[in-house]
Parts: C-alpha cells; sequence; structure tokens
C-alpha cells in the first residue's frame, strides 16, 4: 500500500468532522458549567437523544452514541445519580429499560439549550446560510446511511 504523498487533515472528512465536533464541545463546555450539573461532555449526548426523545431505551441510546452497552450503563448511573434521568420498565418488555428525564433533565435542557445554540451561531458566523443548510443536509445523509448500515448488520456491532 503506498502512502499518499500529501496528506492534508482538512481535506479528511473524517479528521474534520471529528475535531469541529470536538471543538464546538469544548465552546460549549466554556460556556455552560457542566459541573454544576454533575456532568461530562460523554453524558451530553445522552441528554441531547433524550432532550428529542424522553423515553429511549437503553440500547437505542447505545446506537445513537456509538458506545457499548457497558458504556451506556455507567453513564447512565451517573446521570441517575446526577437526579437527571429516571430508569422505568419497558411496559411491552420489562426486560428493557427507558430512559426518563427528570423534572432537573428538563430544567437543565431549558439552560443549555440556548446558549449550546449561541455557541454554535458564533462558530458559523459569517458562513452563507444556503452552504451551511447544504452542509447539515450532507452530513444527515452520512449519518443516516451509516446508521442504517450499522442496523441492518453491515457494520460489525461490538
Amino acid at each position: 500500500m503506498r502512502m499518499q504523498e500529501s496528506f492534508d487533515p482538512l481535506d479528511n472528512l473524517v479528521f474534520l468532522s471529528n475535531r469541529v465536533a470536538r471543538l464546538l464541545v469544548n465552546a460549549i463546555q466554556k460556556e455552560l458549567d457542566f459541573d454544576a450539573w454533575g456532568v461530562k461532555a460523554p453524558h451530553v449526548g445522552l441528554l441531547v437523544d433524550l432532550w428529542r426523545k424522553d423515553g429511549l431505551r437503553q440500547q437505542d441510546l447505545a446506537i445513537s452514541v456509538i458506545k457499548d452497552k457497558a458504556t451506556i450503563t455507567r453513564l447512565l448511573d451517573h446521570l441517575e445519580s446526577a437526579a437527571l434521568i429516571v430508569r422505568l420498565p419497558d411496559e411491552q418488555d420489562k426486560r428493557s429499560k427507558r430512559i426518563f428525564l427528570t423534572d432537573q433533565g428538563k430544567l437543565m435542557q431549558a439552560r443549555f439549550w440556548p446558549k449550546a445554540e449561541e455557541v454554535v451561531r458564533q462558530a458559523v458566523g459569517g458562513i452563507d446560510p444556503a452552504a451551511f443548510e447544504g452542509c447539515k443536509e450532507v452530513l444527515r445523509t452520512i449519518y443516516n446511511q451509516l446508521v442504517q448500515e450499522q442496523e441492518s448488520g453491515f457494520i460489525e456491532k461490538k
């Protein structure tokens, strides 16, 4: 296998998307006091999914944030001890748990979301709105395709 003569990470989708996401998370963490809520960056992905749709199953969260079951369990244990979520048995499948936000978890969303959106607005300031929408559409398409492939077993599950 021949090495590419000049590798520019800023031309690489994986590198670029990873770094942009990490820089945005760092900026959001600086703006918001995660410690006051008892959370760290890895917990926020779970909370965002629950803010979008409360009552998700633990396995749905594992797929969404791309973490193994043991890691999800530890993250949820922490969120539960911080009184941001509760786990309740699924009414259709008692072996499964559904994750629900507490009032404190909903309050966090109300305080967190506007500040996080402001950080993103500042980060994308000066970018043509149509170009930005196109970028998001491309990323959503890639995301949806990869999730479908993972769910169909095409991408090996861990």
